[in-house]
């Protein structure tokens, strides 16, 4: 099953990851996603944290709790909405994004080296119609 074989990839991508990149860093590759959101779209509340995450909101909430604990990020209230919260990163976690992402960068690297531009460009076409289709709500044809 190609869903099986994808997760599969993805969990050991993570794994490598975990110990080529993040490893005596003291974070885990869910805080590392964290720190990467929050670096690639700047300042976000939970909701918008989740969708780029692919995690339901409430796991988004106890994430971010727990890197807001360990200084990886801060939080503040939301202009827009008082009840919501803006999570922004710390000077800690912008040390740290920018000591480990060239590891990051390298292990992608391993990666991308394994197909020609050809493939590579086939691949990320196939995958991201695989994430379109996936993340359509039933019923939802466009």
């Amino acid at each position: 099953l190609l869903n099986y074989r994808v997760q599969r990839l993805a969990s050991q991508m993570s794994l490598k990851t975990a110990r080529e990149v993040l490893q005596g860093s003291g974070i885990h590759i869910a805080e590392w996603r964290v720190i990467c959101t929050l670096t690639q779209n700047g300042p976000s509340n939970v909701t918008q944290i989740s969708r780029q995450l692919v995690l339901d909101p409430g796991r988004t909430s106890r994430l971010l709790k727990a890197s807001e604990t360990k200084g990886l990020v801060k939080r503040k209230p939301d202009p827009k909405d008082g009840r919501a919260s803006i999570f922004s990163l710390t000077p800690e976690s912008r040390e740290l994004f920018e000591t480990a992402w060239p590891k990051a960068r390298a292990v992608a690297s391993e990666f991308d080296r394994l197909f020609t531009d050809e493939e590579r460009t086939l691949f990320v076409q196939f995958l991201d119609r695989s994430i379109g289709l996936a993340g359509k709500t039933p019923g939802d044809d466009t």
